[in-house]
């Protein structure tokens, strides 16, 4: 019986370690999940770069419903944040949200390079109210760090999977964006009068 009840306790240690060691999620030297690269942008300059981001930061505003904020600027126009979200669903018994998570992304701008940081991530649960629709918990919400769900694990890895998939796709708009380089002026063509009296 020692033995049994020792395995177990292996087997579930290993389990829990194996889970947490599987998230692919990167963390900072605090264990918190956070997304950062620094990239190097040597033809644009810092005005380019902010406009880019801004109007990135800006267009994800425009294009979802539930952002009430515009991206907040800093004194110097070195650095932009906009807190974001997305919604998850959980499958069982039906397809339904589940809940929210939020998380910050700031972009800083320095001549011929920028970074991306997004970090803070939370899941904020989400319930039915009485007309049916889905709204926040009030003071209901979980650090996505947090390795342990009481309920579904399963369902708590796939918000994890999902949060690096959501944030690797946003990340590529980004950089595409980042990318863009305004069109120059054209250059004033100078009309000559050819003729035989020269």
């Amino acid at each position: 019986m020692k033995y049994l009840t020792l395995s177990l306790i292996l087997i579930t240690t290993h389990a829990a370690t194996l889970g947490q060691s599987h998230s692919l999620l990167p963390v900072d030297d605090f264990g918190t999940i956070t997304f950062s690269e620094v990239i190097q942008a040597e033809a644009t300059s810092k005005e380019d770069l902010f406009n880019n981001a801004y109007n990135y930061l800006q267009s994800l505003v425009d294009n979802h419903k539930e952002l009430k904020k515009d991206p907040l600027v800093n004194e110097d126009r070195s650095e932009i944040n906009l807190p974001l979200a997305f919604t998850v669903y959980r499958d069982f018994p039906v397809h339904s949200p589940h809940g929210i998570i939020k998380y910050n992304l700031t972009v800083s701008v320095k001549e011929g390079r920028y970074r991306y940081l997004a970090t803070n991530f939370v899941f904020h649960y989400l319930e039915r109210n009485r007309y049916g629709r889905f709204v926040e918990v009030k003071g209901k919400s979980k650090a996505l760090e947090d390795p342990v769900y009481k309920g579904s694990q399963n369902l708590w890895d796939q918000h994890k999977q999902q949060t690096g998939e959501k944030v690797a796709v946003m990340v590529e708009t980004l950089k595409a964006e980042m990318m863009f380089t305004p069109d120059e002026p054209e250059p004033k063509i100078v009309k000559v009068q050819v003729n035989d009296d020269w």
